[in-house]
């Protein structure tokens, strides 16, 4: 399955690398550029236990994806 999830806040960021721990092809879509560029440096803007290793892991595998548009998303994904 692929998926979206819309925002990289706290929420956002921490639903979209749970579902990719599981397996799920994510893309987290924020409209903050330079949030989207730290992220894909490795640059966890949040805090929560375990969260950075995670998120390394299933960036590196490919199952988790950050962008900027969501338009050029849609296609790709099952479910926003």
């Amino acid at each position: 399955m692929k998926i979206a999830i819309v925002g990289t806040g706290y929420v956002g960021l921490v639903t979209g690398t749970c579902f990719s721990e599981m397996g799920i092809d994510v893309t987290c879509v924020d409209v903050q550029e330079s949030k989207i560029k730290s992220l894909k440096k490795g640059i966890i803007p949040i805090y929560e236990p375990g969260l950075e290793d995670m998120v390394h892991r299933n960036y590196t595998a490919g199952r988790l994806k950050f962008a900027t548009d969501l338009e050029e998303c849609l296609d790709e994904v099952e479910v926003v």
